[in-house]
């Protein structure tokens, strides 16, 4: 292991080495694209231990130690030389149920020492794995309240997480920016040379921040004994075991390499994204530092188009926190607890990765039409739970919608239908017993189609391929070879009308004594005629009106909109009066005639 009183003198021969090669750079210009990033340096190993984790005596968390491996003995911490930590404070909650994916968050902060004689920056602090290490994890040692060994497999369950509490309202915010540091896999890979007998080392690690500086992470060497100028924050997650407290983890070590990293990296953890105020601290963090990259996981909000990106903004999904490279046995977005309710809309698809978890455009809903909701119970990490059970209702802003009674959820996902009966925006919101998700959609108009396979009443559903007749904000095609065609029975408005041509039986409305209030465009083909006495009324702001098996016919047609003729128009046996809008014929024949 190399030991961290040797830290300055480490630091000196890589500086030393850097200037030399420095001097015997080439003097032609480089290859094009963009030179690699210098790798993190490393400096030395430190083992954690933190002990009082199971919760039932807060003040044993004071005896949380960091001592140099293969150094001083624990009694002589802080050490003389190198870096020393000291605990400060400690925040340790649990969140959910027992057995049902709850989990207990840690966050251990130190304070550091910088007794190397000259300055650091970036320091950051990376689990390793090594001979002594349980499986393919960083911990080296799990301990029970009794003082016996864990179940190997708590290990591989624990992952890196935020400095995090849970709020008034039970919600988890952001202590504070700048703890958890992920890099990618071939970063960590190019981190060389390795203490003798690391025989991996994670994607992720801690950040040595300065309290003292909004804008650098640079540790000064130590003036005295008592200046102590950096912080450190250690925090982790994992599964509340089965079947009481006592199953749980009371004593945790892990070992770390400490290294000086060359570029100034941010990292937004998961737990982090869901905070609105530590995201904001975390950016001006970012800002104020000149952080070159900083990095989102998954399900940020940052990944989202209409969200302003961080500096340097990257993504990394799926980031390893046990196993190896090449056969990851868990990530940090291994499950948590059931805290949220995902709604999804049709046209959008869960995403573990994608902004929200989400990704897809949502469809609008359309007047009358089923829209079908899924519902799914999750975690934070993006994953879906399937328990504990829950029981979840759908409403709606709009409060004429139809909504479905209340649902179970089955293995935690269920389609909820609701019916709009009116256009315009409206949100859904699905509340189970403690937990609701929302989303925001929109009810507009669609088109509908006509086959008049049941009769020629326009409202019947059968007659309409979609089920329904038409709203206000609907187009309507009336095509022709149809067994029936529409007789209005009401007033009726649609958004537009479209006739097209048939083989052998050409496409009619029969207006009745009805009015038929169009607010688009009409254009009744080459074979497309009315009939009856009612109204045609044209109330669009921009539209055409023309076709037609003669010119474009109708008994009576009133004119509120603004309109250009895309064909001779033809008023038969009525009259055509233009109140508040306008006709443009463009060269286009307008007669009023008797029948």
């Amino acid at each position: 292991m190399v030991n961290v009183s040797h830290l300055r003198a480490f630091t000196v021969v890589s500086l030393l080495a850097a200037l030399a090669a420095c001097a015997d750079q080439p003097t032609e210009p480089p290859a094009a694209g963009p030179e690699p990033k210098p790798a993190p340096i490393p400096l030395g190993v430190y083992e954690i231990t933190m002990t009082g984790l199971d919760g039932s005596d807060p003040s044993a968390l004071s005896s949380s130690k960091a001592v140099p491996v293969a150094g001083p003995s624990e009694a002589m911490n802080p050490v003389n030389t190198g870096i020393a930590l000291e605990t400060v404070s400690t925040t340790l909650f649990s969140e959910g149920t027992r057995g049902q994916g709850g989990q207990r968050y840690i966050a251990v902060t130190y304070r550091v020492k910088n007794n190397t004689g000259g300055p650091l920056s970036n320091l950051t602090m990376i689990p390793i794995q090594n001979a002594s290490t349980i499986g393919g994890s960083p911990f080296s040692n799990i301990l029970l309240f009794n003082n016996t060994a864990a179940s190997p497999t708590i290990a591989e369950s624990m992952v890196p997480t935020g400095a995090v509490y849970l709020g008034d309202d039970a919600r988890m915010r952001s202590q504070y920016p700048d703890v958890l540091q992920v890099f990618t896999e071939a970063e960590v890979a190019a981190i060389s040379p390795l203490p003798a007998g690391t025989t991996g080392i994670f994607p992720y690690g801690f950040v040595v921040r300065n309290p003292s500086s909004a804008v650098s992470r640079t540790l000064p060497a130590a003036a005295h004994p008592n200046d102590w100028g950096g912080l450190v924050t250690f925090a982790f997650r994992y599964p509340l075991q089965s079947p009481n407290q006592a199953s749980d983890p009371f004593t945790i070590a892990f070992q770390v390499l400490v290294v000086q990293d060359t570029e100034t990296r941010m990292t937004e953890s998961i737990e982090e994204r869901q905070d609105t105020s530590g995201v904001r601290r975390l950016r001006e963090r970012a800002i104020a530092l000149g952080a070159t990259t900083v990095t989102v996981l998954n399900g940020s909000d940052a990944t989202d188009p209409f969200e302003t990106d961080y500096p340097g903004q990257r993504q990394l999904c799926s980031v390893r926190t046990a196993g190896p490279v090449a056969s990851p046995v868990s990530y940090i977005t291994r499950s948590g607890f059931y805290t949220e309710i995902g709604v999804f809309p049709p046209g959008v698809s869960l995403n573990t990765c994608a902004a929200y978890y989400q990704s897809g455009t949502a469809a609008p809903g359309n007047y009358l039409m089923n829209y079908n909701v899924v519902v799914r119970s999750m975690d934070r990490y993006g994953n879906v739970r399937t328990v504990p059970a829950d029981t979840v209702t759908l409403t709606s802003t709009d409060g004429t919608a139809s909504m479905p009674g209340a649902a179970a959820l089955v293995n935690g996902v269920k389609t909820l239908t609701t019916v709009y009966s009116t256009y315009g925006n409206s949100t859904l919101t699905v509340a189970g017993r403690r937990n609701r998700g929302s989303y925001s959609m929109f009810v507009n108009g669609m088109t509908r189609t006509w086959d008049g396979s049941v009769d020629t009443n326009w409202l019947t559903n059968g007659n309409w391929a979609q089920n329904r007749p038409p709203g206000s904000q609907d187009s309507v095609v009336v095509p022709g070879d149809m067994p029936n065609y529409p007789l209005l029975v009401q007033n009726t408005l649609a958004s537009g009308l479209t006739m097209t041509p048939g083989t052998t039986v050409q496409p009619f409305i029969n207006l009745s004594s009805f009015d038929l209030t169009i607010n688009g465009s009409v254009d009744l083909g080459t074979t497309g005629t009315f009939s009856g006495t009612g109204r045609l009324i044209l109330s669009g702001n921009i539209g055409t009106v023309g076709g037609g098996i003669s010119n474009f016919s109708v008994r009576n047609m009133r004119i509120t909109g603004q309109y250009s003729a895309s064909s001779n128009l033809n008023v038969s046996g009525g009259r055509i009066v233009v109140q508040g809008g306008k006709l443009r014929s463009h060269g286009f024949r307008v007669r009023v005639r008797p029948s």
